[in-house]
């Protein structure tokens, strides 16, 4: 006999031994750590991609609105909150431009601040 487990009638039980249960067991462990670290890694890189997309959204949209706006002495300003996102602004004319100044900042994630300075064509 070479060893092993037998049953009553000296035929081979089928099933797995303490050992192989425990290496599966210990597999599927790694295998879910690995798997939900991994799920939390691209839930925040979606996050971050919502956020830039966001900034990137508040500063186009303010260049578009002051596009084309007529060259008055006045000065444009203002300070707006959109989706997380913390924008103050200034335009100042110059001749047939408004200068822009404009700060962006996340208050979630400092690093995606950003401070844009434009000259945009106004009209006359």
């Amino acid at each position: 006999m070479t060893g092993g487990a037998y049953d009553d009638h000296m035929t081979p039980c089928r099933g797995f031994s303490l050992v192989e249960l425990l290496t599966a067991l210990v597999l599927l462990g790694v295998g879910l750590a690995a798997f939900t670290r991994a799920a939390s890694a691209v839930a925040w890189l979606e996050r971050d991609t919502r956020l830039r997309r966001t900034v990137a959204a508040v500063v186009t949209a303010r260049l578009d609105s002051l596009a084309g706006q007529p060259c008055d002495s006045a000065l444009h300003a203002g300070e707006a909150w959109f989706r997380g996102v913390h924008e103050r602004w200034m335009a100042m004319p110059e001749g047939r431009h408004l200068r822009l100044a404009d700060s962006v900042d996340v208050p979630v994630r400092p690093a995606l601040a950003r401070v844009v300075a434009a000259n945009i064509p106004c009209r006359p």
